[in-house]
């Protein structure tokens, strides 16, 4: 099963990362609840996925622990909205984020040819990054103060996922529209960090897998 679909399910795993991203986040951060319920049923989905691609048992119990987190948060707000609740969550993104970037890695530079999946793969490690920093910005955040200029300070309710992502994707693509600014000295140093590998990463490794699948491709 590892041999036959591992390379596909990087394709199908960044189909629903992107997924995730930029329609349930966005969703999410106008309101509706709904869309929280998708966050919980991706992470089953990524349970099974990353044990096709790994089949690593340490991995599948990291990425339920993150589930759980997650599950936990959102049973604990049904009582009422409490900071615990956002670093459960913040917990939970990091805790998956690191995982899946471990094994979509190994995936991608495994020895063999270089397909189409496996760039794939590539993108949705630079997607990872992305949702990384979203925990991170998010941990940084809960604990200094003054954190963002254009962000109010993080509250529990469900456009903290939304409006992180925003951040952290406009900073990755180095876009900066300006209406969210890091204030904290700490902050604006992870944002700096995230900006030069959101610019080194498309422009060294995924080229360098785009060359060799379409040198692969021009043999066969």
């Amino acid at each position: 099963m590892r041999e036959r679909w591992g390379d596909p399910l990087l394709t199908i795993l960044t189909f629903l990362f992107a997924i995730l991203l930029f329609i349930i986040g966005p969703a999410q951060a106008a309101g509706i609840v709904g869309a929280h319920y998708f966050g919980i049923v991706f992470g089953v989905v990524l349970v099974a996925a990353v044990f096709v691609v790994s089949g690593s048992y340490l991995a599948v119990g990291v990425i339920l622990v993150a589930v759980m987190l997650t599950i936990v948060a959102t049973l604990l707000r049904l009582r009422g909205p409490a900071v615990i609740d956002i670093y459960l969550e913040a917990s939970a993104w990091m805790l998956a984020s690191c995982t899946l970037g471990y094994v979509v890695a190994r995936a991608v530079f495994a020895r063999g040819k270089v397909n189409y999946h496996r760039v794939i793969g590539a993108v949705l490690l630079y997607l990872n990054i992305g949702l990384f920093f979203v925990a991170l910005y998010c941990f940084v955040a809960l604990l200094v103060s003054p954190a963002f200029s254009g962000l109010d300070k993080l509250v529990d309710n469900l456009a903290v996922v939304g409006n992180l992502t925003y951040f952290s994707f406009v900073t990755l693509t180095s876009v900066g529209y300006g209406d969210i600014v890091p204030l904290h000295p700490m902050l604006r140093g992870i944002a700096n960090v995230e900006a030069i590998i959101g610019q080194l990463y498309p422009a060294t490794l995924l080229a360098r897998l785009v060359t060799l699948e379409l040198e692969d491709r021009s043999k066969s």
